[in-house]
């Protein structure tokens, strides 16, 4: 009938479209038009990459094997840890019947504060070339940190997993990428272009990490994964000046991309009243200075939250938690709709007791928006269920396979027009 062969043809252009956008680009760094503003040029060309920085990434790929599968991550949990060795000492039990309960093709780790090693001696912030994907060795509390996570994390999963390391110079921020055998990313980068041209986010000694290990970057099939640490917007012009040289950077690197995209991770950004608990209290919050649009909890500001909105239109992402789960306002304090929580006692922290921000994102790509089977916040309520131990839950964002999308399109098609 004419509504079936409607939808068919629906379907066949949304495949087209897709099929279009997931044409094979190893350089994922190739230019297309740019939607970055004019206006907006001037602030951010400390943060514009050279040629030689976009040729230097186009060069690190991962060794494969016939036994590879370079294909798609269907199910991708992210997670800021909040220190990996403190939550692997104190709720190891949990995570791993976490994982092995949800088997996921990708994990995203943030905040595992793992410092790297490097030259014996070295300091934080010294410049010296660390080796980002190891950690340091040097003092007894570092080797009871890997011990640990070698004797449980790894002992548990590296037979399943490829896992890829980022730290930092000390024992601070961190990110790590374990994505499920027999799936192999074809390419992995440790920053982004415009970040390592940017003064603020360079690493001096090695321009192919970022200096606090905030970025991976897996390529797929179809898609890129970009899993960042955002750093957060603190209460100072330095912190101030330093988020805004993050947001401005990835602009660029958004605007110019030209295959689709997943970003996830702790973004460290509330997008929209909505996204908080308490509003009107959390814009109440910390610094209430000059500018006024830094005025208020960090990760609520208006001008993060601008600067934001710019990221998503510029890079023609979508929300996709929101957009499964609209609403009006901001849904209970206790509710699964919030990823950071803070927690009781007797310091300045607790007053956040009781209170949520969704600073957590798992963003997709417009013309992945076909694919997008589900996208859910593990954790929920005042007591931090779910969180196993950490002050973000876990989030889980879940994709169909291109090949299923084919196959609902071919059975449509073939239903007979009785017209």
């Amino acid at each position: 009938n004419t509504c079936c062969q409607v939808l068919a043809e629906t379907l066949l252009q949304l495949l087209a479209a897709l099929d279009s956008a997931i044409v094979l680009c190893m350089d994922r760094f190739l230019v297309r038009k740019s939607k970055v503003p004019a206006e907006s040029s001037g602030a951010i060309s400390d943060c514009s990459p050279s040629k030689k920085h976009r040729a230097e990434f186009a060069t690190r790929n991962p060794e494969t094997s016939s036994e590879d599968n370079l294909g798609d991550p269907e199910t991708i949990i992210s997670w800021n840890v909040n220190g990996l060795a403190v939550q692997l000492r104190e709720d190891w039990k949990l995570i791993r019947a976490f994982f092995e309960k949800e088997q996921p093709d990708v994990i995203c780790l943030q905040e595992v504060r793992l410092p790297a090693a490097g030259p014996k001696g070295a300091k934080r912030g010294d410049g010296q070339k660390r080796r980002r994907n190891e950690a340091k060795n040097e003092t007894a509390q570092d080797r009871a940190d890997w011990d640990l996570v070698s004797s449980t994390l790894l002992a548990t999963f590296r037979s399943l997993y490829h896992i890829y390391w980022s730290f930092a110079d000390w024992k601070y921020s961190g990110t790590a990428l374990l994505v499920r055998r027999p799936l192999r990313p074809s390419h992995v980068a440790y920053t982004q272009p415009s970040l390592a041209a940017c003064s603020t986010h360079r690493d001096p000694a090695d321009p192919n990490v970022h200096p606090d290990g905030r970025v991976i970057v897996a390529s797929f099939a179809s898609f890129d994964l970009l899993a960042t640490y955002a750093p957060n917007n603190g209460n100072d012009q330095v912190s101030f000046a330093r988020r805004a040289a993050w947001d401005a950077a990835l602009k660029v690197d958004l605007a110019q991309r030209c295959r689709p995209l997943v970003w996830v991770g702790d973004l460290n950004c509330a997008l929209d009243p909505v996204d908080v608990s308490h509003p009107d209290w959390f814009s109440a919050q910390c610094f209430q200075g000059d500018p006024e649009d830094m005025r208020g909890q960090p990760g609520f500001t208006e001008g993060e939250r601008r600067r934001f909105r710019d990221l998503l239109k510029v890079g023609r992402l979508v929300d996709s938690f929101r957009h499964l789960n609209p609403v009006g306002s901001p849904p209970p304090a206790a509710s699964p709709h919030y990823t950071w929580r803070g927690h009781p006692g007797k310091d300045m922290v607790a007053r956040y007791h009781g209170k949520g921000m969704r600073i957590d994102y798992a963003l997709i790509s417009e013309e992945l928006l076909p694919r997008l089977a589900g996208s859910e916040i593990l954790g929920h309520g005042a007591e931090r269920h779910g969180y196993m131990g950490s002050d973000h839950s876990p989030i889980r964002l879940r994709l169909h396979p291109v090949e299923t999308m084919a196959a609902a399109a071919a059975a449509v098609a073939a239903v007979p027009n009785p017209i």
